[in-house]
């Protein structure tokens, strides 16, 4: 790491502007502790400084954050929106507290498990929220294998089977099939309405949506090969970069259709979505779909329950749910009943009870 991002890591936890330089030899030195770290030059100061903070003697997981999320950053294709919310969590649940002050090199298991068995108690945290916070903490513990600040992830010791959860609310409610209709017929012909209109006869992320080239499309079919992340940035893969993601979409006439007329409306970009260098803004995506709820008195989800939606109507009108799979682009069966758990409403369910039972 440069002498820059060594600088700006170590202006995050303590004032360099108190460096002072000695009368008698000139050396510039810093105070941690009423102990002196010294050197002849400023480079020598901050390098000396670093691995006092976060060098593998003393790093712990409050001081290797930044260094974790600085990595991921600029490491991986992590989104700006995973990010923040890991900053959230890791403000909530970690910032401060004891476990995040011991040494990495001291971490043990039995100290994440008297954690965890904490924060659990009384199930005041579900599941997934668990399973975010445990993803940081594992990400800070893999990169310091990596840099050989410890040689192994003591998460891996831990039997997460002991821990307790509060129950989720994890019920999605897509668009009936009614209301994808009414939808469809209130829109107008803009740019943006004419996406969300072909978001429902389509099965795809927002972000794919977004990626579409006019080539993609040969005769019938539409290849869904690519999308455009949170930072508008043309990612040629997909997400999750699994093969499956990969895939091909079957386009029936009123897609095409839709599709004529967004042509006539860019006509001079090879991407579907993107007009002027610019690619569609899920945000006004959004906040037209809302409006048109709105006028029509129906509840607002926003773009990624399009992608449910059709699938599940696709699902109750007769579509086996391994040709969903494939069209959805999930790597396992899972993945798809994830989607089609909540697809019956409680109204539909009375009706068939009262229809067998009766």
């Amino acid at each position: 790491m440069n002498i820059k991002l060594k600088e700006k890591q170590l202006k995050k936890i303590c004032d360099l502007s108190k460096i002072k330089t000695r009368p008698d030899d000139g050396r510039m030195y810093f105070i941690i502790k009423r102990k002196p770290i010294s050197s002849s030059t400023y480079e020598g100061l901050i390098d000396k400084l670093y691995d006092q903070f976060f060098g593998a003697a003393t790093a712990t997981m409050e001081t290797y954050f930044e260094t974790w999320m600085g990595w991921r950053e600029k490491e991986t294709n992590v989104s700006r929106k995973t990010i923040k919310e890991n900053r959230i969590m890791w403000n909530s649940l970690l910032k401060n507290e004891d476990i995040t002050l011991i040494p990495l090199k001291d971490l043990t298991a039995k100290d994440l498990i008297i954690y965890f068995r904490n924060i659990t108690k009384g199930r005041q945290i579900t599941r997934k929220r668990f399973n975010d916070l445990k993803s940081i903490i594992n990400g800070i513990l893999y990169l310091a294998v990596e840099n050989e600040i410890i040689e192994r992830n003591c998460l891996r010791d831990i039997n997460y089977k002991q821990f307790s959860y509060k129950a989720e609310n994890t019920k999605i409610t897509p668009y009936t099939e009614e209301e994808r209709l009414q939808i469809i017929n209130h829109l107008e012909d803009d740019f943006y309405s004419l996406a969300i209109k072909l978001d429902f006869y389509l099965i795809l992320r927002i972000g794919e949506l977004k990626g579409l080239r006019w080539d993609d499309i040969s005769g019938d079919f539409l290849h869904i090969q690519r999308f455009v992340d949170d930072k508008n940035e043309i990612i040629d893969d997909i997400k999750g970069h699994s093969s499956e993601g990969k895939r091909y979409m079957p386009l029936t006439p009123k897609a095409k259709k839709i599709l004529a007329q967004i042509q006539i409306l860019n006509p001079d970009s090879e991407y579907i979505f993107i007009r002027n260098g610019q690619p569609l803004a899920t945000v006004t995506f959004n906040r037209r779909l809302k409006k048109c709820c709105e006028e029509l008195g129906i509840e607002y989800r926003s773009s990624h329950k399009l992608r449910f939606s059709t699938a599940s109507i696709m699902y109750k009108n007769g579509m086996e749910d391994t040709e969903l799979q494939k069209l959805l682009g999930h790597t396992s069966l899972n993945m798809t009943y994830h989607y089609l758990r909540n697809i019956t409403t409680q109204k539909e369910t009375a009706s068939k009870m009262r229809a067998i039972l009766d």
